[in-house]
């Protein structure tokens, strides 16, 4: 009777870890999900909107006409950068049985990759400031303003492809830890391998002969590991049956 009820309670116990993994990767894929939007929306619905290439002055008064529109990039940018260490730290819960070590590392270049991007924002912000009428930039007349409130962004721009490198980097790991994982489809693993070497691809592309049309098609790997193993993650959570196969050789 005893071999029964201590059988009854391990499967319990198994039962209830399962439920908790799973929910730990859902919520993985949700934290996921608001990176991919807070990043969307603060490129799509904001920048996009307010630059016109080529044309500062344009440019410099559609952000003076929506400061709003503006600011709202800005905390969508601080919001993406929050999430994507959040989802490092949920993907560390879920996946560090495997091997923490490299569970580890993916999360040292997650928060690397989140405090660079957010220290860029600073770059973002200076512009607003700039093309303000405060005392301390009555020095520079309108012209001059436009200028360097570009110069700013630029810097922005090349800020964001830095903290890129290690948004390259952070799912190299994460790609390992997935293909032993035994309980995560492998083929997400072999998804991540080719988006860290696409991803280095385009900012080197990005650093010695900048072609915004070549860095696009460099990045298209990375929609497609991110968004597929996203949805994974939303619709299936982990393969129940593998996680129990997993927990059980690791118990042995």
């Amino acid at each position: 009777m005893t071999n029964v009820q201590n059988s009854a309670r391990s499967e319990r116990i198994m039962e209830k870890e399962m439920s908790s993994t799973k929910k730990t990767a859902r919520l993985a894929g949700m934290m996921f999900l608001m990176m991919v939007v807070f990043g969307l929306l603060a490129e799509v619905m904001f920048r996009q909107k307010l630059f016109v290439a080529n044309d500062v002055a344009v440019t410099a008064n559609n952000i003076l006409s929506n400061v709003f529109l503006y600011r709202a990039g800005i905390v969508s940018d601080i919001l993406m950068a929050l999430s994507y260490l959040l989802t490092a730290l949920l993907l560390f819960k879920l996946l560090s049985a495997v091997d923490q070590k490299m569970a580890s590392v993916m999360v040292v270049f997650a928060a690397a990759g989140s405090v660079i991007l957010m220290l860029n924002t600073l770059n973002e912000i200076a512009p607003l400031y700039i093309l303000s009428e405060s005392d301390y930039m009555s020095t520079f007349d309108a012209g001059q303003r436009q200028s360097l409130a570009m110069f700013f962004y630029n810097f922005y721009q090349h800020g964001y492809m830095i903290g890129q490198v290690f948004f390259a980097l952070w799912v190299l790991p994460l790609g390992v830890l997935i293909y032993k994982s035994g309980f995560i489809p492998r083929v997400f693993g072999v998804l991540f391998a080719t988006e860290t070497v696409f991803a280095l691809t385009a900012v080197i592309v990005h650093f010695l002969m900048p072609n915004g049309a070549v860095e696009t098609v460099l990045m298209l790997p990375m929609m497609i590991a991110e968004f597929s193993f996203m949805l994974y993650l939303l619709v299936r959570g982990v393969n129940a049956s593998k996680l129990l196969a997993s927990s059980a050789l690791s118990a042995t």
